[in-house]
């Protein structure tokens, strides 16, 4: 709390009919020098305790959990103030000041002004915002002010209401995607040791091994153990790989290439859990671990919603694909162009599973385009020779046609030889 401009007005006035009073003598200074002291005296104590008998609860779209609720990037929702007057006096004048963290930039501040609050009354005030972002978001204390009854004094008080919030990343809609859409191979040929499934080689014994699983006739001719393997016999499911590097992200602030490549991770899962197939989510990186094993849609997107790009990443996205224990079909998300991905990419196509590289042009997320399309298109150029499927997404806005137009490269043989 302190004294505005009136109320130090007010103040030099008292001492000023003071001075005049104790010059002339005269009684009725020395009365209105006291009056107008006793006013300033008096309302120093008013706007303070106004605020405090204040208490303010928050509700988004109608809940006062908003963790329950499923956000959507780019969507609009509505936020509910809703202050009480807990004391006393009555609450003049009240202006208030919300900071929103999830809408943007321009939108994010909030005023409002409480002309009058009667003790015991209750006032809610709303707004609306868009989710300008994915992400959690926490809200700030409301910060509020008055200068109840006569301008003379200002006091300020932050109220808080702890609220959280979770924002999904946005994701689209697809009429179709090859990927998912070809029948897919009844087994994978990533190897395992255990029962069923179609007998693939042998390799060395390790400690974790079965003993049942001991091929004799190998072990007599090497000298050490040797055991069988097996091809896993797995249903269905998508796997989605997602480069996670610090220095893989291309772009400033919000425009990165990795939250574009975040939105396109969401829309594949979307696609795959509409056709009912299982999805895992898998990163290189540390910071920000992906749990394993298929995810539920709201496990998926808690996830995509909090991951960031990690500059202490110490494992290549390379690395993170050769150590896949993929299902049916893999989708390998390059926020930028890798060529070091190439090789394990053909050598998943190569051991039958169905796989797509959607790689992002790093050409839209630089300042004045520095001419970076070429090697998005001589990697994209590389997989297409080996027979892997590739998408490139640049800074199209309906980026969603282009990712449901891919077609394998088969299907593209296969068109030019009706031809």
């Amino acid at each position: 709390m302190r004294p505005t401009q009136r109320g130090w007005a007010i103040a030099a006035v008292a001492l000023l009919l003071y001075f005049f009073a104790n010059q002339t003598q005269v009684g009725w200074l020395y009365v209105l020098s006291a009056l107008a002291a006793g006013v300033w005296l008096t309302t120093g104590f008013l706007p303070r305790r106004m605020l405090r008998g204040l208490t303010l609860a928050r509700r988004i779209n109608g809940l006062a959990t908003p963790v329950e609720l499923e956000l959507y990037a780019g969507e609009t929702i509505t936020v509910e103030i809703e202050l009480t007057t807990t004391g006393r006096a009555p609450a003049l004048q009240v202006r208030g000041e919300e900071i929103c963290p999830l809408a943007p930039a321009d939108e994010r501040t909030q005023s409002f002004f409480v002309p009058g609050l009667p003790p015991g009354a209750n006032l809610t005030l709303n707004y609306e915002a868009t989710c300008a972002r994915r992400g959690w978001f926490e809200f700030p204390p409301v910060a509020l002010s008055t200068r109840a009854p006569f301008g003379f004094f200002s006091a300020r008080r932050e109220v808080s209401a702890p609220t959280g919030v979770l924002v999904f990343p946005e994701y689209r809609e697809l009429e179709r995607l090859a990927l998912l859409d070809r029948t897919p191979a009844a087994q994978n040929t990533f190897t395992r040791i255990g029962i069923g499934g179609e007998f693939v080689g042998v390799r060395e014994y390790r400690p974790s091994d079965s003993p049942r699983h001991v091929h004799w006739r190998s072990t007599a001719r090497v000298g050490q153990l040797v055991v069988k393997e097996f091809a896993a016999e797995t249903e269905p499911g998508l796997t989605i790989a997602l480069d996670l590097r610090g220095s893989s992200i291309v772009g400033f602030g919000e425009n990165t290439s990795l939250e574009l490549a975040i939105k396109l991770v969401a829309t594949l899962a979307r696609y795959a859990h509409q056709r009912g197939l299982p999805v895992s989510l898998v990163a290189n990186s540390r910071t920000w671990p992906v749990p394993p094993g298929p995810l539920s849609w709201w496990g998926l997107m808690n996830t995509l919603a909090r991951v960031q790009a990690d500059a202490n990443a110490d494992e290549s996205f390379a690395d993170c694909l050769r150590g896949l224990r993929a299902t049916s079909f893999v989708a390998a998300v390059l926020p930028s162009p890798d060529a070091d991905a190439i090789a394990p990419l053909v050598e998943l196509k190569n051991q039958g599973l169905g796989v797509l590289a959607v790689v992002i042009d790093p050409n839209p997320f630089l300042p004045d385009g520095w001419g970076a399309s070429g090697k998005a298109n001589e990697v994209a150029g590389a997989l297409k020779a080996s027979d892997v499927s590739v998408c490139v997404i640049g800074g199209e806005p309906d980026w969603e046609r282009t990712l449901g137009a891919e077609k394998s490269p088969a299907a593209h043989r296969g068109a030019r030889t009706e031809r």
